[in-house]
């Protein structure tokens, strides 16, 4: 559908953005009390995730780079309280590439752990 997901500022701010390359349909954290970001890791049988999470209300946007045995996710989730109501594998493979450690947002766990 033509939309670009672009996390930037992962070592100052980190910012989420979403939409066309035209028109940025949204961007977080928007600023507001509700609105934060966060990082996280899990631990599977034959792999592991890495995500950044940006919080709107009710709403979580996870950019999401995961492998365990037999798949693989490279994307974005959208929960919405602790239920999935969106994911979108990204079309370009390869995960994302970022020095977790050095991303300035606080460790947290997802909506549904």
């Amino acid at each position: 559908n033509n939309k670009v997901l672009t996390v930037s500022h992962l070592h100052s701010a980190p910012t989420y953005s979403y939409g066309t390359a035209g028109k940025v349909e949204l961007t977080l954290p928007s600023g507001a009390a509700n609105s934060r970001v966060y990082k996280g890791t899990q631990m599977f049988n034959g792999g592991g995730a890495q995500y950044l999470a940006f919080t709107n209300g009710a709403y979580t946007y996870t950019v999401y780079d995961g492998m365990g045995r037999g798949w693989e996710f490279y994307g974005l989730r959208v929960y919405k309280n602790a239920d999935i109501i969106l994911e979108k594998q990204c079309k370009q493979m390869g995960g994302l590439q970022f020095d977790f450690d050095a991303v300035n947002a606080p460790e947290a766990e997802l909506p549904y752990e």
